[in-house]
């Protein structure tokens, strides 16, 4: 790190709102919640003084050396690192957060830049910047420096209360994705003055903003021709040159927060302070300053930061050019408070406190540099609203700007509370500008700044007295709780019609179910019938006991295709009702073909008894495994918990998961090619995966599983539901497990059945994708142990970047101890080392014809992966170098 000095002479800031908040991370370094030593913590004068003890759900990543605080809750699993602190921390702090505990953004791992070598480079238009230069950040420290406190709020402050409305595409922030520092810098007025940027005639101008990282581009090349986007893009963004040479505005270069350096997840050595504006345009780590006659035409800057109409879909946004219209780019702050006291979930013991008055509190922000005026609070729904008193500790800058949050409190009678059943708070800005009373929802689900609603409940406690119990609306990330994860508490609309329980847009009138087809109740279908139908062009399922045909309904299903296949001639009842709506069940209807009925005997006589035996064969907790002769676990009509036994990572967002079988004789069952159902119910709703396990039959007593975390995504806004389910189990916690499950099975010596169709091969060509690793070594293991199996494999493993590599250590063991049976062969999409030895881009042709075996008869193609890299990348290659599609097998 840098060897900057800090003054003994408290600045004006620490004189006005010192000391600060101590900055030293106290990370919880096991599940358990274990914590460095006190006398570590105490005797800490820096945050580096604790490196040697990483969070552990650090370990394993990229960012394991930055040491962190186990109080921030994440809210996208392990990494990236996106956390907001709880409201009860910021409570306590009030006007200054401790810079620990300051919420984050991160697209990507955390650069690890050093003081000494790090440079920023000022230039743009020569037209515009006459001397461009770059400046190392010691020169930059010896400029004329600006300090002053800044209140910075994520765009998606609240976010997840519009996600309980309808789901968005980013993930849950709570109200907590706020903090403030004193932030140290260089105006960026001086440093583009000292470029020779004129402070005249700026109309059209504007200064773009670049950052070291490199990220994934997910949306393609983008709308500009001249200068289009590559697989890896920068994090950028633009502010119009009026603006930043205007001193009223305060943009900064900074490069300390609360009197020291930036920590590395608030852009050390250096970022963009512009206050008044959104956290996402304050670019960390920042390297390019440009002055340009345009607005930039960085990719975040447009896939970013966008309050696009309630009525736009994602679906909508691609087709009306959504995210390049300037007049929905979410810039200035907009108003906004909550409540932070009560907290959720907080008692209020009624006898003792009746005759008392509670103090309620919180915080209010709003943007430009206005003042908030006022914040009131409502306990009879916004029938009257009584004032709030304001801590004001923000002195205004000399333009008159104020640039942070307030705090307030309230005093309320605790006898009023009697019959109340919402707290409410709003604040008004110096526009006289209040919050709105309801929510407008939008795609990004940002500026989300409705009343803030406490609900009040009076009821008893465990021991029998009466209490008030207090209940915010959501929990940020994965936590659980909230009044608006229930339906019935939810609200009625956001903007684009109303909304029905499921949170669905509904008409003023109820919907009409779809008339059924004229005959369908006169059809009957037993489910050995509806088995039958399990193919992607012939998929049939059941729910609550009626019989769809879904073929036509595949390419419409919001949800994908796959989450319908894996259905597919399957009870889906389950599955279908923990996830899906009213609205997603009367859609279902006009494939609605008949009705299921029980496969029994024809013969009266011999129907119950037949019936009942089958019944009590398949719930028998005694099945045993036909190939060991042992105790099976699995069983395929009954869920099963199984006990976490042990963890190991593997890498920044892979694990290692060992459950134990109920007892340590049993196998799990499962045969050679097949699947299994884990289940859980996670925040409130069953969620269901197939999961092919690395471990087999010839492993007692465990079952193990290679698990890749999918943190939330712009494309999938909750990310892996159930992966990020699996990464925050505990040992000792237990997951549900169903099966086997699959359409393939292999039996031995290069026989093997799809849908009990016997089939045989020589060979196995076996193309992987990520994950789709699991049924590929499952398949290969059970080969490679049994010496007269001579079946020969070649395996394509395709991943985004080498870490992505699942288990590859025994893929290269086994290709060296059986290099007569097995190869293997790698390619990477996204990022590689200079001397990467295999194969880079996407699978095609080539590369089939290069490493698979030629096609035959005896030839069998086994692939499993992304549905886009098989239906793009695989099917079409392998059948354009003559490998018949009946040769071919995806899981």
């Amino acid at each position: 790190m840098n060897k900057m000095s800090k003054s003994k002479k408290p600045s004006l800031c620490e004189t006005l709102y010192g000391p600060y908040p101590k900055a030293i991370p106290v990370p919880t370094i096991s599940k358990k919640g274990d914590t460095p030593p006190e006398k570590e913590i105490a005797k800490a004068k820096t945050m580096w003084d604790l490196s040697k003890y990483p969070d552990h759900r650090d370990v394993g990543t990229p960012d394991e050396w930055v040491p962190r605080d186990g109080r921030l809750v994440r809210l996208t699993g392990r990494h990236p690192f996106n956390v907001e602190p709880p409201i009860s921390v910021l409570e306590q702090t009030r006007f200054i957060t401790p810079s620990s505990l300051h919420y984050v953004r991160n697209h990507g791992a955390c650069p690890n830049l050093k003081w000494e070598e790090h440079t920023i480079d000022v230039g743009g238009d020569p037209k515009l910047v006459k001397k461009p230069y770059n400046i190392g950040m010691d020169e930059l420290v010896k400029m004329t420096p600006r300090e002053l406190p800044v209140t910075l709020v994520c765009a998606g402050n609240r976010r997840k209360e519009q996600n309980m409305i309808r789901q968005t595409i980013g993930f849950n922030w709570g109200p907590s994705g706020v903090s403030t520092n004193v932030w140290k810098g260089v105006m960026l007025r001086d440093l583009l003055l000292k470029a020779g940027v004129s402070p005249t005639d700026m109309s059209d101008k504007h200064v773009e903003f670049i950052g070291v990282e490199d990220l994934p581009n997910k949306v393609g090349p983008g709308p500009f021709k001249d200068e289009p986007w590559g697989k890896l893009v920068k994090y950028g963004t633009s502010i119009p040159l009026s603006r930043a040479m205007n001193p009223a505005y305060d943009v900064l270069i900074a490069y300390q927060a609360n009197g020291d350096v930036l920590q590395p997840d608030h852009g050390f050595p250096v970022r963009l302070i512009i206050p008044g504006y959104i956290g996402g345009r304050m670019i960390k780590w920042l390297k390019q300053i440009n002055v340009i006659s345009h607005e930039t035409k960085n990719h975040y800057h447009y896939h970013d930061n966008r309050i696009l109409p309630p009525h736009i879909t994602a679906e909508e946004s691609l087709k009306g050019n959504w995210w390049y219209k300037p007049e929905y780019i979410f810039n200035e702050l907009n108003i906004n408070s909550a409540i932070a006291k009560p907290d959720h979930n907080e008692v209020l013991p009624i006898a003792e406190n009746v005759s008392k008055e509670y103090e309620m509190a919180g915080y209010a922000y709003t943007g430009g540099g206005r003042k908030i005026t006022r914040v009131e609070v409502s306990y009879d729904g916004g029938v009257n609203w009584e004032l709030a008193t304001l801590d004001r500790k923000e002195k205004p800058t000399d333009y008159e700007m104020y640039w942070c949050w307030v705090w307030w409190s309230f005093k309320i009678k605790v006898s009023d509370l009697v019959g109340t059943k919402e707290l409410w708070c709003r604040a008004w800005d110096e526009s006289n500008n209040p919050q709105p009373i309801n929510p407008t929802w939008n795609l990004m689900g940002m500026g989300n700044n409705q009343v803030f609603r406490v609900k009040v409940e009076m009821t008893k406690d465990d021991i029998g007295q009466n209490i008030f119990r207090f209940e915010h609306p959501t929990q940020p990330g994965q936590q659980t709780g909230g009044w608006m994860t229930k339906t019935v508490t939810n609200v009625k609309h956001a903007g684009f019609g109303l909304i029905n329980q499921d949170g669905d847009e509904t008409k003023e009138e109820p919907a009409k179910v779809p008339q059924e087809k004229s005959d369908a109740k006169k059809k009957t279908y037993t489910m050995k019938q509806v088995q039958e139908h399990n193919k992607e062009d012939d998929v049939w399922i059941v729910v609550n006991n009626k019989v769809y045909d879904c073929t036509e309904y595949l390419e419409l299903h919001p949800g994908g295709v796959d989450s319908i296949l894996i259905n597919a001639g399957e009870d889906s009842t389950e599955d279908f009702v923990a996830i899906h709506s009213t609205k997603a069940t009367k859609m279902l209807e006009k494939f609605h073909i008949g009705d299921l009925i029980e496969d029994v005997s024809i013969s009266a006589d011999t129907k119950k008894p037949a019936f009942e035996e089958e019944k009590k064969e398949m719930e028998s907790d005694d099945l045993i495994d036909a190939r060991t002769g042992r105790k099976a676990a699995l069983n395929p009509k009954k869920k099963i918990p199984l006990k976490l036994q042990n963890k190991t990572v593997l890498s920044r967002d892979s694990f290692l998961l060992d459950f134990a079988l109920p007892t340590k004789n049993h196998v799990l069952g499962l045969p050679t090619g097949k699947h299994m159902f884990l289940s859980a119910t996670i925040d409130g709703q069953l969620v269901m995966r197939r999961y092919t396990p690395i471990s087999c039959d010839y492993d007692l007593g465990c079952v193990k599983f290679v698990i890749k975390a999918y943190p939330p995504c712009e494309r999938f806004p909750r990310g892996g539901i159930m992966s990020q389910h699996l990464d925050s189990l505990l040992l000792g916690q237990t997951i549900d497990v169903r099966g086997p499950v699959g359409e393939f099975h292999y039996t031995g010596n290069g026989n093997f059945t799809i849908d009990g169709v016997k089939k045989s091969s020589n060979s196995f060509n076996m193309i992987a994708g990520g994950t789709g690793i699991t049924p590929c070594m499952q398949i290969a293991a059970e080969i490679l142990r049994h010496p007269e199996d001579t079946t020969q494999i070649s395996l394509i493993y395709a991943a985004r970047e080498e870490n992505d590599l699942l288990l590859r250590s025994s893929l290269d063991e086994w290709e060296k101890m059986f290099p007569s049976k097995f190869k293997v062969h790698y390619i990477l999409s996204d990022r590689w080392r200079k001397d990467w030895k295999h194969s880079t881009g996407l699978v095609g042709k080539k590369l089939f014809e290069t490493h698979l075996y030629s096609p035959s008869d005896d030839v069998y193609n086994l692939m499993c992966g992304p549905p886009i890299m098989l239906d793009k990348g695989c099917t079409p290659n392998l059948v354009a170098l003559g490998h018949k599609k009946t040769h071919m097998f995806s899981f």
